[in-house]
């Protein structure tokens, strides 16, 4: 029975270990080029490997050779049965003031497997809070705007429920 303990505490350490030591920077420039197939750059950023994930900080935000937010932080963490990316501090570039919201100070996507078909989204920013959700099966993202302040810029890409209010939603 102790060889059987041994043997399995030994196999979940192995996996700590090597997942702790894990090339997580590595991930992340995998996720690079996976955006700049879609035409989309992140540069001028500062990567720093923690324990259980990455932090990306002051980040410039191109799409198709445009600026479109600065100063932006990531924050990735990754568990075995829970991952969430924290976004805080998009700036979105003045020339896009009239079609998106000044200014996003967080923005949070959590997985877990408790429940796997959805990803969670939260956020504050100059338009109030949104909440919402991306199910992965039906391609599909939906987006609450419970407490919405400032709503003119991105008015015209919602849509108006009497129950739920301003939502946003598409299939990708």
């Amino acid at each position: 029975m102790q060889m059987v303990k041994r043997i399995v505490g030994g196999f979940f350490l192995t996996l700590l270990l090597l997942w702790l030591f894990a090339p997580k920077e590595e991930l992340y420039y995998l996720l690079e080029k996976s955006l700049k197939e879609k035409n989309i750059i992140i540069s001028n950023e500062t990567i720093k490997d923690t324990w259980i994930g990455l932090k990306i900080e002051n980040a410039d935000i191109y799409n198709n050779d445009i600026k479109i937010a600065h100063g932006v932080n990531l924050d990735f963490m990754f568990l075995f049965l829970f991952s969430k990316l924290d976004v805080n501090n998009i700036n979105v570039n003045e020339a896009f003031h009239i079609m998106a919201p000044k200014k996003i100070d967080n923005l949070t996507a959590t997985y877990s497997v408790i429940n796997p078909l959805n990803v969670v989204i939260k956020g504050q920013g100059s338009f109030g809070t949104l909440n919402g959700s991306i199910a992965l099966l039906k391609r599909n993202i939906k987006i609450l705007f419970p407490d919405s302040k400032n709503l003119k810029t991105i008015k015209k890409f919602l849509k108006k429920d009497a129950t739920k209010g301003w939502y946003y939603e598409t299939n990708y």
